[in-house]
């Protein structure tokens, strides 16, 4: 698996590699890329995990529409509290967030616009780690991957009811998450490990 380490220098984003000279005492240092990639992993499989299980609960004690509400007010207390359990920022970013709030930043855009070129080449998508001013990111594609999410963020009036519809629109007036088909990209898992927390791993090997 190749792995890809993107330097972010501010204000340019460019290229780095270990010859590089000192850097300051404001930015990432060198890092084991296949050990965040692991941490990263790890994370993000234990938010899908915690919220793939409510929501199922939530469709099976109330349909879609309940888990359209289960999503408006629990999907971010859920992310938040697992952030705070490990220690990192955790949250799911998109170039078309339901919540504005998962609106995906520039480093997160860059990351989306990779993956959406690869998945036209039919190449596979890995992790990618970026070190960006004294933090170290960690994204992973979000892919839809079967019927479940489709009635939720497909295409309305064939995916999406008519009622589930509505209640997207009242809970989410703002809402660009529809549309989507078996396999698009969804958006993306974002980690963003401090500098400390990785020089922990390192400890750990």
């Amino acid at each position: 698996m190749r792995f890809l380490i993107i330097v972010c220098l501010i204000p340019i984003i460019a290229c780095s590699n270990q010859a590089e000279d000192k850097r300051s005492t404001n930015e990432a240092t060198a890092f084991d890329t296949t050990t965040v990639i692991k941490e990263g992993q790890k994370i993000t499989q234990a938010a899908f995990s915690t919220l793939s299980s409510n929501l199922q609960q939530a469709i099976a004690e109330g349909g879609v529409k309940n888990a359209l509400q289960f999503c408006s007010i629990r999907a971010m207390p859920l992310t938040d509290s697992l952030s705070a359990h490990y220690n990192v920022e955790l949250r799911r970013a998109s170039h078309q967030p339901r919540n504005p709030k998962n609106q995906a930043d520039s480093l997160e855009v860059a990351t989306i616009q990779k993956y959406l070129v690869q998945i036209k080449k039919e190449e596979s998508l890995e992790p990618v780690t970026i070190a960006h001013g004294d933090k170290i990111n960690y994204h992973a594609p979000i892919r839809i991957p079967g019927q479940l999410c489709l009635n939720c963020h497909g295409r309305p009036g064939q995916d999406i009811s008519k009622a589930d519809l509505k209640t997207i629109q009242e809970l989410y007036p703002n809402d660009q998450a529809t549309g989507f088909e078996m396999g698009e990209l969804r958006g993306i898992w974002s980690v963003q490990f401090s500098q400390s927390y990785v020089d922990s791993l390192a400890k750990t090997l």
